[in-house]
């Protein structure tokens, strides 16, 4: 594997789907707009551990399990008929993050994102029977998408993070090409379809 093969792997590996939520928590609590200040240091370590667990490894898990029972050929899930189990899990595990944190005042708006999180895979979940849509993109679009409503919403100065959202999407959106996983219009249809839903029920 050449050099230009293996950024473009990091740079999909970095930002892979199943880490959105969990970046876009480490966001949040990075901005003085949601909780700093707010959640003393042991709040912010059960909350990030819980995201991180529901979000991330319990997601992985299941993937490797079915990749383990060969109901999937690859822990890439390459081929669009072997996405429907691990969507059915990574839907299920966003709501129960929703689930688990909607009651929490201070979580109010990342509660919000993970339901909006858990519509996405449903539709990916729709798309994925007429093609294979880029789920990286819809990732990244999401997480855009959000914070591109939550500045408008409510007038916070998030310019500087925007644009690095926006060169995030265009340099993943290269990668995935580049890797020759997905066609231009799987790409596009991924980031569109990530960023619109995001979007709209930021400003609903």
């Amino acid at each position: 594997m050449n050099n230009g093969s293996s950024l473009v792997r990091i740079i999909s590996g970095l930002f892979h789907p199943v880490l959105m939520p969990f970046f876009t928590l480490m966001l949040m609590l990075q901005s003085h707009s949601f909780f700093a200040g707010l959640l003393p240091l042991k709040g912010i370590l059960i909350l990030m551990g819980s995201v991180l667990l529901t979000t991330v490894f319990c997601p992985l898990l299941m993937i490797y399990f079915l990749f383990r029972v060969k109901l999937v050929s690859s822990l890439y899930m390459e081929k669009r008929e072997e996405r429907i189990l691990p969507l059915l899990s990574l839907g299920s595990f966003y709501y129960l993050t929703y689930y688990l944190l909607k009651g929490i005042s201070l979580s109010v708006l990342f509660s919000y994102f993970m339901l909006g999180a858990t519509l996405l895979v449903l539709l990916c979940l729709f798309v994925n029977f007429f093609f294979k849509i880029s789920l990286h993109m819809v990732g990244i679009g999401g997480v855009t998408g959000f914070w591109l409503g939550l500045n408008i919403r409510q007038g916070t100065p998030h310019e500087i993070l925007l644009s690095v959202l926006f060169i995030l999407c265009g340099l993943l959106g290269f990668a995935r090409l580049k890797d020759g996983n997905h066609t231009p219009i799987e790409v596009y249809t991924g980031l569109f379809l990530g960023a619109g839903v995001m979007f709209s029920l930021m400003m609903l």
